[in-house]
């Protein structure tokens, strides 16, 4: 047995250190997609380059969309020909309304007054005409009734011949005719003229209103379809201005520029896809959303890494840890742990058995140097500093089930001792029973034939 298989159980002091491997990232990234529809890449910037504000990172092919905005602009054209055509017939309709609206007004406004003057005036003037006739006719009727009355008495008398009690008679026969003639004319008047009239004006004034009504609907639905015609224009209009828009947007945008300086790398050199066919270069096309490039902030790293479960409880946010990259080993990162993960990950087809929480551990001083995204590293998670306790080696501890023993040495041999195990590192671990300071244990199994004595043999005993 050589000494260093050997280690004497010791009281003191050990950190709890988890150990770990995993990769960098940038704790805060910029992603630059593609917004521009079947596009095309011209020119490309390096990948691994570093871009300032503004920097140009590809360039698309812009013929399609020069030649759809030159398309774009004369459908602008005339859509804005058109609304000022509908604007015009609108224009004309509302004059046109008002014209006749008022011309069918004044109309109704003069069948009112002539109606109103027709009551007002001529029927009482008529009236009275033929009232002033009637009694014309019955006074010069009763006066030459009395006429020929005394022409009678003075002919009886041989005072009057009989040719001037003739006249006398005619006359009075006329004066009867005539007030006849007068009743019948105010009768014919009021049973029929009147009526007649009455009904001539008040028909011109319906059909004055009628005619007022049908103009403003028909004028009014003329209107509302000008009216229709111009949203629906200017609908147009803005539709196609918005298409312009977005064209002239697109070909703002097949001119991508960094938002912020940083580090270029590809979205094909992300991940495990790394075939020539999706490698980002000259000449490859695009869908609209693809992401092209990220632009990681290496000011602010992270190392992610892979925790296993069963020391995944271990690992709290905000505890101490250092980074040692692949590319830099002599350069140790101080860090503190960020996140860790809240599920864990299988470790796939190699190990399906091994489940993994990942743990993101922020690197405080960069010292100087350049890390970049994906840079492999390994890690150690400070979890805490047990003092004042008895430890041995963890490669010291042997499990069988619930059973946990280390092989202490005893009488040229080896015994098998049970221990009680309390807090542990990936080095060593600490015993709580079974073990005494100064004893020695063994790092690796005995030989049988160094046994000499088992927790089994002492049982059977």
């Amino acid at each position: 047995i050589r000494d260093s298989e050997l280690f004497d159980v010791t009281q003191g002091s050990f950190e709890i250190r988890v150990p770990t491997s995993g990769e960098l990232e940038a704790q805060e990234q910029i992603s630059i997609r593609n917004q521009v529809e079947n596009a095309v890449v011209v020119s490309l910037v390096d990948e691994g380059s570093m871009v300032d504000t503004g920097d140009v990172l590809f360039k698309l092919n812009d013929e399609n969309l020069l030649e759809a905005i030159r398309n774009a602009e004369i459908n602008v054209t005339s859509a804005k020909n058109d609304l000022q055509n509908s604007e015009t017939i609108l224009s004309i309709s509302e004059k046109k309304r008002d014209s006749e609206i008022a011309t069918k007004q004044l109309a109704v406004n003069l069948a009112e007054l002539a109606l109103h003057s027709w009551k007002e005036g001529d029927v009482i003037a008529k009236r009275q005409e033929l009232d002033l006739a009637v009694q014309t006719a019955q006074k010069d009727f009763d006066r030459l009734e009395k006429k020929y009355a005394s022409s009678q008495t003075l002919y009886e008398q041989k005072f009057l011949s009989k040719d001037e009690l003739d006249q006398d008679e005619i006359a009075l026969l006329r004066a009867d005719a005539a007030l006849k003639k007068a009743k019948l004319s105010q009768n014919v008047y009021e049973q029929y003229t009147f009526e007649k009239e009455r009904q001539q004006k008040e028909s011109d004034l319906s059909q004055a209103k009628g005619e007022l009504e049908r103009a403003t609907e028909r004028l009014e639905s003329e209107l509302s379809q000008a009216t229709e015609n111009v949203v629906a224009k200017r609908n147009h209009l803005t539709k196609r201005e918005e298409q312009l828009a977005n064209k002239q947007d697109q070909l703002e945008k097949c001119v991508a520029t960094a938002p912020a300086p940083g580090m270029v790398v590809y979205a094909s050199s992300l991940g495990d896809r790394r075939e020539e066919d999706e490698r980002l270069r000259v000449g490859r096309s695009l869908w609209r959303n693809q992401l092209v490039m990220i632009i990681p902030d290496t000011d602010k790293m992270i190392a992610r890494v892979k925790v296993n479960e069963a020391l995944s409880g271990l690992v709290q946010k905000g505890q101490r840890a250092t980074v040692v990259c692949d590319a830099y080993p002599d350069n140790v990162l101080e860090g503190v742990v960020h996140s860790v993960g809240v599920l864990a990950r299988g470790g796939g087809w190699r190990d399906p058995n091994r489940r993994d929480y990942t743990v993101e551990i922020r690197i405080l001083d960069k010292q100087g140097i350049v890390l970049k995204p994906s840079m492999r590293c390994a890690a150690e998670i400070y979890v805490e500093t047990v003092e004042g306790v008895t430890f041995v080696p963890v490669h010291a501890i042997r499990r069988d089930g619930d059973m946990t023993w280390v092989w202490v040495q005893q009488n040229g041999g080896f015994e098998q001792r049970p221990v009680r195990i309390n807090r542990f590192s990936e080095t060593y671990a600490e015993i709580t029973e079974g073990l005494n300071v100064g004893e020695r244990v063994l790092l690796r199994d005995p030989s049988p034939a160094s046994v000499v004595s088992t927790q089994k043999a002492e049982n059977d005993s």
